[in-house]
């Protein structure tokens, strides 16, 4: 995953890919759980880092919710010997006070970045949030030889519940660059012990709806004989597809960074995609990965041209945000043969690869066509407002997004502000059929779940409240019907 810090990601693309299994659980343990969160439209993922908030001062506060179901929240590291999971950045992530946050309130209380993700998930019960651990930098230097120890895995394991219950996450993240063909085999095993653990803290909670595992893969071929996706797939709720860095500053001419077809590096999103389709991931839980990032060439006669250096950079050398781009006096060229585009300056001589918002409608077209689960972005702090953000465009494509519901139920938290909903009172089990309450009378009421301060209710469903029949228009919770314009009154019972 392109970061910060990844200003070298030579051979990234040759690495082997995240691999992880699930075998089968003990026969009727998966009856009182669902094995995925039925999901109701579309997903769409986005990578929030917590150093945006530094130089690129960018917040949760400032993330576009409407457009996204899932946020992956970057990174947390790991031990390369004992296994345990540890934040990275302890003000950015629980210390920083925002404007409405309290200096004197009672308790042991989160705050940071980590608290701003709950706040949005009480106040959009769509939003789901995972922990991602590893990223480019977290991935060097050993940080995950702990998986070929048995010991080590368990202690992962129990770290990443214990972090998912205290912040009040939705699941984890896995995003290793890259499992050796020698790890593989106990990369295997992690996942397979970290699903049935999760599935297991789920049952424990009383929750039927489960914890999600999701992986950030490659779109490399030459390593793909390290997936073993058939034995994989039933363990992992979302392979997020990472078809992006084709091309940049490894190599000796310019192109297509994150093509659907085509091109001339070799790798192309579409072929990575029908592998991981043809191997054994379920196409709806395959995200297709794009870019709100473009990798520049220098001194270059235009695409496919031997080029010299790779400019200064948004942030690092070579990357620049999307909406930095185009950059003044560049040309922008959409090439619908690959489904790719680029900006160019005769006068500079400089070339920038990077997806506009027609390419990236086209892509989610693709998505659609193949029947995949969705789309994955990386970051979101670089994305543009209003009708030219990439993601408000991929989810204009898809219409209606995913509104299964997050769980808001985190008695185990060390927090007092997540075990009590920042100040609303302790939350409920999460069940895949919308919560557990009551039908609500006869006739055509009959059937239908009586009203629920606490339940999630979307678009076409029906609740029963004062002896009468309501539909709801839209995603609504807390809303009273008969007060408020989300319910359609549908007559007396």
């Amino acid at each position: 995953m392109l970061s910060s810090w990844k200003s070298l990601l030579c051979f990234a693309l040759f690495s082997t890919a995240h691999a992880a299994v699930i075998q089968t659980r003990v026969r009727g343990e998966e009856s009182t759980l669902d094995r995925r969160a039925a999901t109701t439209g579309k997903v769409q993922f986005g990578y929030f880092v917590n150093w945006a908030i530094y130089a690129r001062n960018f917040h949760p506060d400032d993330m576009d919710t409407s457009t996204l179901t899932h946020i992956l929240y970057g990174f947390a590291d790991t031990d390369p010997s004992s296994g345990q999971i540890k934040l990275t950045d302890s003000f950015a992530d629980i210390e920083k006070h925002y404007p409405d946050d309290s200096w004197s309130e009672a308790g042991n209380n989160v705050y940071g970045c980590l608290k701003r993700l709950y706040k949005i998930k009480l106040k959009q019960r769509n939003i789901k949030t995972l922990l991602s651990i590893g990223g480019w930098t977290y991935s060097q230097a050993g940080h995950f030889n702990f998986v070929t120890n048995a010991g080590a895995r368990a202690t992962f394991v129990s770290s990443a519940i214990t972090l998912l219950e205290n912040f009040g996450f939705d699941g984890i993240d896995i995003d290793f660059e890259y499992p050796t063909a020698a790890q593989k085999s106990a990369f295997t095993s992690l996942i397979n012990e970290l699903r049935a653990a999760l599935d297991a803290h789920a049952r424990k909670k009383g929750e039927t709806v489960p914890y999600l595992v999701t992986l950030a893969v490659p779109a490399g071929p030459t390593n793909y004989v390290n997936l073993d996706l058939r034995a994989m797939n039933s363990a992992v709720d979302f392979w997020g597809l990472m078809a992006y860095d084709f091309a940049g500053s490894w190599d000796t001419k310019s192109g297509h960074q994150a093509n659907l077809y085509g091109g001339q590096t070799g790798f192309t999103g579409d072929g990575a995609v029908s592998w991981y389709l043809n191997n054994g991931a379920s196409a709806n839980k395959v995200t297709l990965g794009m870019p709100i990032y473009g990798r520049a060439f220098e001194n270059t006669a235009g695409i496919y041209q031997p080029y010299n250096g790779i400019g200064p950079g948004t942030w690092e050398a070579g990357v620049y945000d999307y909406k930095a781009l185009p950059l003044a006096g560049a040309q922008v060229t959409e090439d619908n043969s690959t489904v790719a585009s680029y900006s160019y300056d005769a006068g500079k001589r400089e070339l920038v690869s990077y997806d506009t918002p027609n390419i990236v409608a086209t892509k989610a077209r693709y998505a659609a066509s193949r029947g995949l689960g969705g789309s994955m972005f990386w970051e979101l702090s670089a994305d543009k407002k209003g009708s030219l953000s990439l993601l408000k465009t991929s989810a204009n494509v898809f219409g209606t997004l995913d509104q299964a519901s997050n769980h808001i139920n985190y008695p185990g938290s060390i927090y007092d502000n997540i075990k009590n909903n920042l100040g609303q009172g302790g939350g409920t089990p999460t069940t895949s059929g919308g919560g557990s309450t009551p039908t609500g009378g006869t006739g055509k009421c009959s059937g239908v779940p009586a009203w629920s301060a606490s339940t999630v209710f979307v678009g076409g469903q029906q609740a029963v409240y004062n002896n009468r029949l309501y539909t709801a228009k839209w995603w609504t919770q807390g809303e009273t019907p008969g007060n408020a314009d989300v319910w359609t009154d549908s007559g007396a019972c």
